[in-house]
């Protein structure tokens, strides 16, 4: 008896929620594409081509320390039959500090990417959320997803602001 008293509760709650529901009025939806966005805005390619910029550099830097540790290495097998024993060791402990120092250079490139990455990255979805917002606001939407989101199985493309999304990040990016 109890069970069936729980259950009608629920049942009533369930069509009482309904109702408010359908009071809320239009509900209006979009759907916006990242990587559409990242292909198409202007100011976001040139963000990417900072950090591009930045990597290559950074990769050269590497490249030739890298170089420099090879020329190291193979004077020290041109030259180990000749040097004393005192000059080989003396040689073997220079080439394993320029290794020791190629891979602090190598840890330390990769992090400041990634951190130089992660930092754009949270900068730009902030920039982009005020843009979308901006629209949401003045188009009147309800919700605005991202078309990768998960559960998002379709959407009619009327309901795309990509290019409108696009549009404002460029513009206020100038």
């Amino acid at each position: 008896m109890k069970g069936l008293y729980v259950t009608v509760l629920c049942f009533i709650t369930i069509v009482l929620l309904q109702g408010n529901i359908l009071a809320a009025g239009e509900v209006k939806f979009a759907v916006v594409d990242i990587q559409k966005f990242q292909e198409g805005s202007t100011a976001f390619q040139k963000v990417r081509a900072e950090i591009k910029a930045r990597f290559d550099a950074l990769q050269q830097k590497l490249e030739r320390e890298r170089d420099a540790l090879m020329k190291l290495d193979e004077e020290l097998k041109k030259q180990s039959m000749m040097l004393s024993l005192d000059a080989q060791e003396d040689k073997q402990r220079e080439l394993d500090k320029k290794r020791r120092y190629y891979k602090y250079l190598q840890d330390d490139f990769s992090q400041e990417i990634k951190t130089l990455e992660v930092e754009t990255i949270k900068k730009t979805m902030k920039e982009l959320e005020t843009v979308v917002k901006g629209i949401a606001q003045k188009k009147g939407y309800t919700l605005i997803f991202e078309r990768r989101t998960l559960g998002l199985m379709y959407y009619d493309p009327s309901v795309d602001i990509t290019e409108e999304i696009i549009k404002g990040y460029d513009k206020i990016k100038q």
